[in-house]
């Protein structure tokens, strides 16, 4: 069978990156072969592998990282069937390569995703809508990690939520809080000033995350603290400290204690703070990673009626035949970039 190889963004080994070709592999008899035009540097999971911060049980280099990507549908396939040859498309994983590792693969030009390499099933092909832009599709990818993990509340329109963290997964939850459930509070804790400027449009109140964070959160509640809190961050030393954000409850059957999930991708071991400071929230704590196959249709839906609002965040257009230059940017200048978006328009 022909081998075809086809230009990618690779991360040859911790801090170099480079746009070069790779070796898909062969076409089966349910292969749909996509045309990437758009993709993105995710902050969290593309720079943690930059970086070289993955498990070794995970990935090795050289690999194609990335799982935000959007394009047109060259090759039909029983893969994705009711897609037709031209239908734009979220792309997403393709998990096998044919002489490189994926890390999740999703920073090829052309794709050849079936069953065999999809990562699960999880991450099939999804249509755009017509009034979705090519732009708004690929950050709508990320969006679907919160969409999974806010199935885990119980919301109620009289709850107070504490999002840890304004990259594109806390703020997409921001929203999708809203959604769910009109009424709700959303109070976005960050760090990082940027990016605080950023959520002042998505949530009810922005918080610094410094030594002033509990005392204003206690003014905005009236003491009561937090009912539930999605922690966004990916920063391994929060997850241990939330307790002292969280309201006390759950002592009468009638008494719903807090609530706190964690969405983060650690790159690192979780420490939490002495026992007794958790013990007596009495609280639930909840997991979730990557996304369920109904959510891009989900998240595509709200962006097409205009109830999921890009408008406010800023994103960086790269030709991504500066995919060297571009994670070296990121790398240096950190939370102060919200978004890379690579054109592969001009890509033969």
């Amino acid at each position: 069978m022909d081998q075809v190889r086809t230009p990618a963004v690779v991360i040859e080994r911790p801090f170099v990156a480079a746009f070069r070709p790779v070796l898909l592999t062969p076409k089966r008899p349910d292969t749909v072969v996509a045309k990437t035009l758009w993709s993105a540097i995710s902050t969290g999971t593309d720079m943690k592998t930059y970086c070289g911060r993955q498990h070794p049980e995970q990935c090795y280099y050289p690999l194609v990282p990335g799982y935000e990507n959007v394009g047109v549908i060259v090759e039909e396939g029983a893969y994705a069937p009711g897609l037709k040859a031209g239908d734009r498309v979220m792309i997403n994983e393709c998990r096998t390569y044919g002489d490189v590792c994926s890390a999740w693969g999703g920073g090829t030009f052309l794709v050849h995703k079936d069953s065999a390499n999809a990562g699960g099933a999880g991450d099939p092909m999804c249509r755009i809508p017509d009034n979705v832009s090519d732009q708004d599709a690929v950050l709508a990818y990320l969006a679907c990690v919160p969409l999974k993990g806010i199935e885990k509340f119980t919301l109620r329109p009289t709850d107070t939520v504490v999002v840890i963290g304004a990259g594109m997964v806390g703020v997409s939850a921001m929203q999708l809080l809203k959604i769910k459930c009109p009424g709700i509070r959303v109070i976005a804790i960050e760090k990082n000033a940027f990016r605080r400027e950023i959520a002042k449009f998505y949530a009810d109140e922005v918080l610094p995350h410094d030594e002033t964070t509990l005392k204003r959160l206690l003014e905005l509640t009236d003491g009561r603290k937090a009912d539930k809190i999605m922690e966004c961050s990916g920063n391994p030393e929060v997850p241990g400290i939330l307790h002292r954000y969280l309201k006390d409850g759950g002592w009468g059957d009638d008494d719903e204690p807090g609530h706190i999930h964690l969405q983060g991708d650690y790159p690192e071991r979780l420490i939490f703070d002495h026992y007794h400071r958790w013990f007596v929230k009495n609280c639930t704590i909840t997991m979730s990673c990557a996304i369920k196959a109904r959510g891009k249709a989900e998240i595509l839906k709200y962006m097409s009626e205009g109830k999921f609002d890009t408008s406010h965040l800023p994103c960086e257009i790269w030709p991504v035949q500066k995919a060297k230059e571009a994670f070296e940017y990121q790398h240096r200048k950190g939370c102060d970039v919200f978004k890379i978006l690579f054109d592969w328009r001009e890509v033969k």
